[in-house]
């Protein structure tokens, strides 16, 4: 009979992919208004820092929800892409 060595934290990291994959799976079926980011999803989304965040909220630039009991920060993907449309530029002919 072999040793059978488990990893437990590979099997913890396995499980954390296997959640985020769920759950892009889910939202591929709802429309963007239904579709909602926290403040980490957003950054990982956009690919921008904390303070890009900070600094798209602050001026105003991208609509966000913000619990009162926990300050947890929340957009709605429709949100992010009203933002991404605004910065859109058409190129040149």
């Amino acid at each position: 009979m072999s040793n059978l060595n488990i990893n437990i934290d590979g099997i913890d990291d396995l499980n954390s992919k296997v959640d985020k994959l769920t759950l892009l799976i889910q939202n591929l079926n709802k429309p963007p208004e239904y579709v909602i980011l926290d403040n980490k999803g957003l950054l990982d989304y956009l690919k921008i820092s904390l303070t890009t965040a900070q600094k798209l909220r602050n001026e105003g630039k991208l609509a966000y929800s913000k619990d009162g009991v926990t300050s947890k920060i929340w957009y709605r993907l429709s949100d992010v892409l009203a933002y991404l449309d605004s910065c859109y530029n058409k190129r040149f002919k």
